[in-house]
């Protein structure tokens, strides 16, 4: 199988992260009497968890042997293929066909 870069826009979709907030809670004043216990009230701070959805990217490549795209879903911090459409066997499954195909054109069996 011979499977050739192809020229692709940049349609990678880039992520944002989430800004840090930091949430203050309103203060408690303007009690009646100086006499009144004054409340305490704590910050409360939001902090995003980490990233848990693996980011990837997609590789288009043409092959050759029979002229189909291939669509390439790879991990982008290994490298690793993660999917592939069609797949490896499936490429080989169709170049046997058409091979198979075009020997029974030759012996005249089947008219194309």
């Amino acid at each position: 199988m011979n499977v050739d870069p192809v020229q692709a826009t940049s349609a990678e979709v880039e992520r944002q992260t989430p800004e840090k907030k930091v949430y203050v809670a309103p203060s408690l004043r303007g009690t009646a009497s100086g006499n009144a216990p004054k409340a305490e009230i704590a910050e409360t701070q939001y902090t995003p968890a980490p990233s848990v959805i693996p980011e990837h990217e997609v590789k288009l490549q043409l092959d050759t042997s029979s002229d189909m795209v291939v669509y390439q879903l790879l991990d982008k911090q290994s490298g690793a293929l993660v999917l592939q459409v069609p797949s490896a066997q499936q490429i080989r499954n169709i170049q046997q066909t058409q091979e198979l195909l075009q020997r029974i054109a030759a012996r005249g069996k089947v008219s194309l």
